[in-house]
């Protein structure tokens, strides 16, 4: 009868990995910095001082269980700092929930314009704000607009009315070219998300990440265009890309101005699941866990949707979705914020305002 206790021997293992060694990647790179003075792995002759290649594994072949100890403590160190425990106490046990989520395969990345913003193209707001001067619109007022009642679909659409829509495609298209070299959080997507995406992004960021990392999608659907494709590739595995509101160059599939969203979600100020986003959004927001990911979350008609969902179908029945957000500093902005996400079923990981390189550090994150 087999020993359960242990797993069985892997032929393929190399002797780094059956000794252990690099599992603990992050505290190794700690370790090797010959300027980090926390640690020191130190080697001596006398007086004299011998550098060594490779303090880390000098560290863990010399005593393994002050090397598994300290490695430990530098990891929960980490996690506290990443996570700002001391400033969001919540973040940790909801770091944890999302983390055992991922690993099961329960989520799906949602993937707004900050994402597209980390891998280099313009910041949204600031380039929305930028067109004001050719539109001939208030860029103070449309600033107000924006920041005080997070209005993008209203200012969007009198841009796009000012421009003329092929004047903004064009501008867009060259302004929004995906570079060459992407970095940041963006990157870790394929190997955290080795599946199906969805984004409320018109740039290809996504899709020249994926490829990059050898993993391009099987196919990309809209959702007012075959949505019901990207349905049967979730269970299945396979690689889809759901761009919500489609691409710029297809009109007939495109959300982008004020009559196009009134046909995708309504045009009465309500949300009707009788419409293709609404209920496109409701099944998805039943069946799986989101991850918000460069997503504000302001009172658009998407998280509308999302809180529709909500009352409708009561928390107890909705899958637990998770959010990474910059914390407003102004406490009555977060308080709005908390209850809206509250009514969505959406459960923050808050981050100081403005620090958005912890993202990428919270993704690396559950990737250990």
């Amino acid at each position: 009868m087999p020993n359960l206790q242990h797993p069985p021997f892997d032929p393929d293992a190399s002797l780094n990995e059956f000794a252990g060694v690099g599992k603990n990647r992050r505290f190794d790179e700690i370790i090797d910095d010959e300027e980090f003075e926390d640690i020191q792995v130190i080697c001596k002759r006398g007086d004299e001082m011998i550098p060594l290649a490779k303090p880390s594994r000098a560290f863990y072949f010399g005593d393994r269980n002050l090397y598994d100890q300290e490695a430990r403590r530098f990891d929960q160190e980490e996690k506290a700092r990443i996570l700002n425990t001391d400033q969001f106490p919540r973040n940790l046990a909801r770091f944890e929930e999302l983390k055992r989520s991922c690993q099961r395969g329960f989520v799906i990345p949602f993937v707004g314009a900050g994402m597209s913003k980390s891998a280099g193209c313009p910041e949204w707001r600031e380039y929305l704000l930028n067109l004001c001067v050719d539109a001939n619109l208030n860029r103070d007022a449309m600033r107000a607009r924006l920041e005080e009642y997070s209005d993008y679909e209203g200012v969007i659409n009198d841009l796009v009315t000012a421009l003329g829509v092929n004047r903004f495609n064009l501008d867009f298209e060259r302004d929004f070219k995906t570079p060459d070299d992407i970095a940041g959080a963006t990157t870790l997507l394929p190997k955290l998300f080795d599946s199906s995406v969805i984004t409320t992004n018109f740039d290809r960021v996504l899709e020249k990440v994926y490829e990059n990392d050898a993993k391009s999608f099987v196919e990309k659907v809209t959702g007012r265009g075959h949505a019901s494709a990207f349905f049967r590739a979730i269970p299945a595995g396979d690689r889809y890309l759901l761009k919500l509101h489609g691409n710029l160059d297809n009109a007939a599939e495109r959300v982008l101005n004020k009559a196009e969203y009134d046909t995708a979600y309504g045009n009465d100020g309500n949300i009707h699941f009788d419409f293709p986003l609404p209920k496109l959004l409701k099944r998805l927001f039943t069946s799986y866990s989101f991850l918000f990911l460069g997503c504000s979350l302001s009172a658009d008609r998407t998280i509308q949707t999302f809180m529709r969902v909500g009352q409708l179908e009561g928390q107890d029945n909705l899958p637990h979705h998770y959010a990474l957000l910059a914390c407003p500093t102004d406490a009555a902005k977060k308080a709005a914020i908390d209850q809206r996400l509250a009514d969505a079923h959406i459960t923050p990981l808050w981050y100081p305002d403005e620090e958005h390189e912890h993202v990428e550090q919270i993704l690396e994150l559950l990737l250990d």
